[in-house]
């Protein structure tokens, strides 16, 4: 391991992997911009970190000393968004191509303006902070991975917080004090978490420490924000490792108190997150639908006595809340009652009666799979699972290939007369 340098670190153009030729263009035609108008203009954030580490970025934000009304006044193609911070967005359309932004930010400082009447309304947020340097921007940034400079004057990496030592050691770490951090953004704790598991990384002590203390603030966050924050790595299939995690350090039952019961849900949740790698996004329902199921089952247990007008409610009765905290749509809540409601369909095994019907609707081969992905865990469900397997191949045989049955051959025999009695005319 590389010994702990004097902070700031600054790595010359020959000393570090982060080209030019790395960077996307239209980001590129941005800074040169910002440059050539007298602008400081470095790229900041995930970029920096993920082309470090090997890694293709998702985008690339750019961190400058020109105020947000500056910044719009210097591309055509811009516009300002965020109330509590302003940024600017500098949008790229070309036919046949998906919508292109450079997302750009104003240095910000690390105290705060009591006086913001000097401001225009494009300049004024709800931070309050002073604009600031790039080393205050840096320490301002949640982690240190993440407040990594880059900047395009000499193409030097400028390291303020400790970033390039923790990404050589493969740790997670908040810059500052954890409860004064976790307080200002309980939503950083979710974050970190995250970020271990997209990057292979562990989190760093004192910052998984941070995140037990002060667990309990998450549910005080905007639940838009988590529940995007969710989505995002339900598209990057690592939700069962993230809510692993937020479970062993205790944030995972402040953000679904509602699910009571945690085992099997990452036996479910599991192939939702390898499907998902492999770029086959799975629908929200089927997450909630695995938070949910476990906590069903143990508050009416999934049997085959198990009756369906009794189970709809005790499925409303954790799905609805759930849902209604983080502003799901009804369209998606029903969906997420209808699977884990087809389970106990599935439980009845060969009593249940309806089972042709049953198994011509659109969402059944959804429900058998989700069904048969908790059998595989619950072991009380083996007999009705085989049934259902038993009868689904069956179903599944062509006609052609059924064993028909056996025919009686020749004639048939004619049933004997008894002796002495007249014939039948």
């Amino acid at each position: 391991m590389t010994p702990k340098k004097k902070l700031p670190i600054t790595l010359a153009r020959p000393e570090h992997t982060l080209s030019r030729s790395l960077v996307d263009d239209d980001a590129l035609w941005v800074l040169r911009r910002l440059r050539r108008s007298g602008y400081l203009a470095y790229i900041v954030g995930g970029a920096v970190r993920d082309i470090l580490l090997g890694r293709e970025p998702k985008d690339f934000d750019i961190g400058t000393n020109a105020r947000p009304s500056e910044v719009k006044a210097l591309f055509r193609n811009c516009r300002l968004i965020g109330r509590r911070f302003r940024l600017a967005h500098v949008f790229f359309r070309r036919k046949g191509a998906p919508d292109k932004i450079v997302e750009v930010t104003t240095f910000r400082g690390l105290e705060k303006m009591e006086d913001d009447s000097h401001l225009t309304s494009e300049d004024r947020d709800k931070t309050g902070a002073v604009f600031g340097s790039p080393e205050d921007d840096a320490m301002r940034r949640d982690f240190t991975i993440n407040a990594l400079l880059y900047n395009f004057d000499d193409f030097s990496i400028i390291d303020y917080a400790g970033g390039l030592s923790d990404l050589e050691s493969k740790k997670i770490r908040l810059i500052g004090e954890p409860d004064e951090r976790f307080s200002e953004d309980p939503v950083r704790m979710l974050r970190a978490i995250e970020f271990a598991a997209r990057l292979g990384f562990t989190i760093e002590r004192k910052t998984a420490s941070g995140i037990k203390a002060n667990a309990h603030l998450i549910s005080e966050s905007s639940p838009a924000r988590l529940r995007d924050e969710v989505r995002q790595m339900q598209h990057l299939g690592i939700v069962g490792e993230v809510f692993r995690e937020a479970s062993r350090l205790g944030l995972f039952e402040h953000l679904y108190p509602e699910v009571e019961v945690s085992d099997g849900i990452y036996h479910l949740l599991k192939p939702l997150d390898d499907e998902s790698k492999k770029g086959r996004s799975q629908q929200e329902y089927r997450y909630i639908a695995a938070l949910a199921l476990p906590t069903v089952v143990n508050h009416y247990p999934l049997t085959g006595e198990a009756r369906l007008d009794e189970a709809a409610p005790a499925i409303t009765e954790v799905v609805t809340p759930l849902c209604a905290r983080y502003q799901i749509s009804a369209h998606i809540r029903h969906q997420a009652k209808e699977i884990i409601l087809s389970c106990y369909r599935f439980a009845k095994g060969k009593h249940y009666r309806a089972k042709g019907k049953f198994a011509r609707r659109k969402d059944f081969a959804e429900a058998w799979e989700f069904y048969s992905l908790w059998a595989a865990f619950d072991d009380s469900q083996s007999s009705a699972a085989g049934y259902w397997g038993s009868y689904l191949e069956e179903r599944n045989t062509p006609l052609d290939q059924k064993k028909k049955p056996r025919k009686r051959s020749g004639r048939r025999r004619r049933r004997p007369s008894k002796r002495g009695a007249p014939p039948t005319s």
